[in-house]
Order: structure tokens, then C-alpha cells, then sequence
């Protein structure tokens, strides 16, 4: 009898780390929770943002851009990032802020208030390129903004976001230009502006998983 409590112990626990396993692996691998628009040819030169031989529109210390986004459900951020290059490689930002609802816009211009959920750096490309940078964060559902710039959290250097692409939907570009934020008008379409992360499962569909499987091992425990 004690043998037998044994090996259901040993085989108990066997079973919690094969049940949390899927959970897990769902971290690892993350998919887009959103994007703005599709990512177009990349290798874009800064002199082709310059030019407008392929439109852009500025990231520095005096022009953040962004856009407004909603998630349905519960998340976990694990990366921001999108289509980028400047003239020299250097450092910019990427911010997730919480927003009030679709219309709503970041409470701060210099990005210092609580509705600032977290931001980290990206580096700029000197070829254009698809760039991303690690921010971890659990999210409710809900509006956010993601947005990215210069002069703040550590970073020094400008450059562009290239809108090559296609707009997915109708995405709700925003931008900062002292001293107001505004909305983007549809001149400035076509970003390619990237959340990635993991969908959270809701509680009560872990907790049936595992109860249907813990009681489905105990049958045949018993039955053995």
C-alpha cells in the first residue's frame, strides 16, 4: 500500500510538470497581439526617408510616433518593435502607455506620468530592417498606446519609421510634436508598428484541464 503512494506521488507530480508545460511553452513562443500595417520591402536608406523616394516619418526627441491599439483579452508583452533606419545606428524608444479609451491620448508629453506601463531601447538600422526591443509586461484587455522616440529613458539618437507597407484595418496613428499630442492625419498611414507577447488562458480553463485530468489519472490509479 505505501509502494503504491508512493509511485501516485511520484506519478503526480510527473503529471503537474506535463500539464504546466503547454502553459509555459506559451510564453517562449510569442506571436503579434498587433500590427499596424504589413512590413514592406525592407533596406530602405536614410536618404531615401530624406528624399521621400520612400515616405517616413520622424522619431526623435521632438517627434514621437505611435499608434492606438486594443486588446480583448488579458496578455503578456514580450517585444515591441517595427520598420525602422536612421543615418547613423544609435538608441530610441518604444513605450506601451494605458489609454482611457479610443479616443484618449498619453496624459504626458515627456512620457513622466503613471500611465506609462513601461518602455525599453531599440537600436535604429542603418539599412532599414524590422527591429524589435524586450518589454515584458501583463496587460488587461483594454486601449493602449505603443510609441516610439528619442530623448527619453536613454535614448540618443534619431531617425525614421518607414511606411512602406499596408495598413492593417484602420490603425489610429498618434504623434507628439511639442506641445500637444495630435492625431495623425491619413498622410502619415502605413507604419509598421509591432506588439508581441502571449495570450493569458483564463483561470477557470486551467483550472478544468488540470482537474479533468487529475481526476481521469486517479480513476485508473484506482482501477490498477
Amino acid at each position: 500500500m505505501r509502494r503504491t503512494k508512493i509511485q501516485f506521488l511520484r506519478s503526480f507530480s510527473m503529471l503537474v510538470v506535463m500539464l504546466s508545460c503547454p502553459f509555459a511553452a506559451t510564453q517562449v513562443n510569442a506571436d503579434i497581439l498587433f500590427e499596424s500595417g504589413t512590413l514592406g520591402p525592407t533596406g530602405v536608406t536614410w536618404s531615401d526617408l530624406s528624399s521621400q523616394t520612400v515616405p517616413g516619418t520622424n522619431i526623435s526627441s521632438f517627434a514621437f510616433n505611435g499608434v492606438r491599439f486594443r486588446l480583448n483579452q488579458p496578455v503578456i508583452t514580450t517585444e515591441i518593435g517595427g520598420h525602422f533606419v536612421a543615418p547613423t545606428t544609435g538608441t530610441f524608444f518604444g513605450a506601451i502607455i494605458a489609454l482611457d479609451d479610443e479616443n484618449d491620448f498619453p496624459n504626458s508629453g515627456d512620457l513622466s506620468t503613471s500611465d506609462v506601463l513601461g518602455a525599453t531601447l531599440l537600436t535604429f538600422p542603418v539599412s532599414s530592417a524590422e527591429v524589435f526591443g524586450q518589454l515584458p509586461l501583463s496587460l488587461d484587455s483594454g486601449w493602449y498606446a505603443l510609441v516610439f522616440g528619442s530623448g527619453l529613458f536613454g535614448a540618443t539618437a534619431d531617425g525614421g519609421a518607414v511606411r512602406n507597407g499596408v495598413d492593417i484595418e484602420d490603425p489610429a496613428y498618434i504623434a507628439f510634436q511639442p506641445p500637444r499630442w495630435s492625431n495623425l492625419t491619413s498622410l502619415f498611414d502605413n507604419h509598421r508598428f509591432v506588439v508581441k507577447g502571449t495570450v493569458v488562458p483564463e483561470p477557470s480553463t486551467i483550472a478544468l484541464v488540470v482537474f479533468a485530468s487529475l481526476l481521469s489519472f486517479w480513476i485508473r490509479v484506482r482501477s490498477s
